[in-house]
């Protein structure tokens, strides 16, 4: 049997980055992961999703989708909320099962991204770095999204899936298939676009851009059997949640007040260094002799999703995770562009391309390892001391005998406190022009015995910039920083308890 042939020392040094982007990533996540079971808040998004997910399974809190003019937004599909209302009923913990669905999709995603890869033409080599380019990146650059209670992962995981089964041998049925799970997962996440477009895109192509008569008359059965399953499965998906949740489940979706301004979106773009490089190295495939498979699909992919998010991002309080699809698909492309042609020779010059062109798509990485993985390794040993400092935070809450409010709701729901304002949906709707009477009035009742809010609203405005999201919501909140009596500040010196005064 004839020996393997020696890797050369540019495969040796490619496989070593490969190996060092693990170990980081197992550093840069270990905190989140030891994290996910304790109380430690992550994200404004947490305490939200979980009330959602009380409300869907009927826990408690009020409709899913409440009518407009309210306290309480809801502005996403059921989904998620249902999946996780079910699992956290086991679990006892909303937020907790949220964490292990999160945790859970965004691996599902890397490893269908590397399948993927491999269905565009990459190399095993090249498909693990697909797997591993968002695991980087997301645990590095948004580490609060490894193990968070958000639906952006599950979304993303089911998208996937779908383009996964699309991807495979040809037959009708995986149109089907492949839109089924698509729609599935728009009811999870409905900004998910990038991939159905992508789909739509590809089998336009092949309907109309065919050299034979034949071959156009396949596409197009194709692309109608694709267009008439996804509308009938979308039309499906929206009645059965008009008769569930009424029309409000529309209004909540379609007519959500949120403030939009277009430089978010450039302001935006600062902090999404990686999305840069793995453009410039997927760009390289242009030049390549051997053709990417599917190249309609996979560039389309990398296009819209980079528009979605750049379009997204033109809205208040939508964060990093609009990115998440455009660093997934152009982490695919980067996979296929870092997997040289196979050559009898071996061709060394290609290997050490390869390992140039890893070095580009991981160079923000390693510009920021020095903070990161010190960062990571602190992140690990804190867990146990910072969940105890929480635990003893939230008991105040929990003891106090009145109604509390809170910026953090997560705070609020492990406290076992209802749900009284989703402030930053509401300081939207207040901006766009809707009343504050509801507001109002839940401050005359006396109710409230403590108000959690940011800690910075108590301190005078930095110099730069102004950000109009926040001060939209220090306005509303103005009279109970005037009123409330400031207390206790929380572990990470974000938040404070603001104590009613007396009767």
């Amino acid at each position: 049997m004839p020996e393997a042939p020696p890797r050369s020392l540019s495969g040796s040094l490619f496989v070593m980055l490969l190996l060092g982007a693990a170990l980081s990533i197992i550093v840069m996540i270990g905190g989140a992961v030891l994290a996910l079971p304790t109380h430690i808040p992550i994200n404004y998004n947490e305490g939200w999703n979980a009330y959602a997910a009380l409300r869907a399974v009927g826990l408690g809190g009020g409709p899913l989708y409440p009518a407009p003019g309210g306290l309480i937004f809801n502005n996403y599909p059921p989904l998620s909320f249902l999946i996780v209302g079910e699992l956290g009923r086991l679990d006892g913990d909303m937020i907790v099962a949220g964490r292990i669905v999160a945790l859970a999709a965004l691996f599902i995603s890397a490893f269908l991204a590397s399948v993927i890869a491999r269905r565009c033409g990459a190399t095993p080599r090249g498909a693990v770095c697909a797997a591993l380019l968002p695991l980087l990146y997301v645990s590095a650059f948004s580490h609060d999204y490894v193990a968070m209670n958000d639906p952006q992962w599950l979304g993303i995981a089911l998208m996937l899936g779908g383009v996964t089964i699309f991807l495979g041998r040809a037959g009708n049925w995986r149109l089907i298939a492949a839109a089924a799970l698509m729609v599935t997962a728009g009811m999870v996440k409905h900004n998910l676009i990038a991939w159905p477009l992508a789909i739509t895109m590809q089998l336009g192509v092949d309907a109309f851009g065919s050299s034979t008569a034949d071959g156009r008359r396949s596409a197009q059965t194709r692309l109608f059997i694709w267009l008439a399953s996804a509308s009938a499965f979308v039309l499906f998906a929206v009645g059965v949640c008009l008769a569930a949740y009424g029309p409000e489940f529309l209004i909540a979706l379609l007519r959500h007040p949120r403030v939009v301004d277009p430089s978010l979106a450039l302001r935006g773009m600062r902090r999404t260094s990686e999305i840069l490089t793995l453009t410039l190295v997927a760009t390289t495939l242009a030049r390549r002799a051997t053709p990417l498979r599917h190249r309609t699909f996979a560039v389309s992919a990398a296009i819209f999703a980079v528009a979605s998010a750049l379009l997204q991002r033109c809205g208040e309080g939508v964060a990093l995770n609009a990115w998440f699809e455009a660093l997934v698909a152009l982490s695919i492309l980067t996979g296929v562009a870092l997997s040289p042609p196979a050559t009898p020779s071996g061709d060394a010059r290609r290997e050490r391309r390869a390992v140039v062109l890893l070095l580009l798509a991981i160079a923000p990485f390693l510009i920021g390892a020095p903070v990161l993985l010190p960062r990571g390794v602190a992140a690990i040993a804190s867990v146990g001391q910072s969940s105890s400092e929480w635990n003893t935070f939230i008991a105040k809450i929990h003891d106090e005998p009145g109604d509390v409010a809170c910026h953090m709701n997560a705070l609020c729901y492990w406290a076992g406190k209802s749900n009284q304002i989703d402030v930053f949906n509401y300081a939207e709707y207040v901006r766009r022009g809707g009343s504050d009477a509801a507001f109002r009035q839940l401050l005359a009742s006396g109710r409230l015995a403590m108000f959690v809010l940011p800690a910075t609203f108590e301190q005078p405005q930095r110099r730069g910039r102004p950000e109009p999201e926040k001060q939209g919501q220090r306005r509303l909140l103005q009279p109970v920083l005037d009123t409330f009596r400031a207390a206790d500040v929380s572990p990470d010196g974000q938040s404070r308890l603001y104590l009613a005064p007396p009767p």
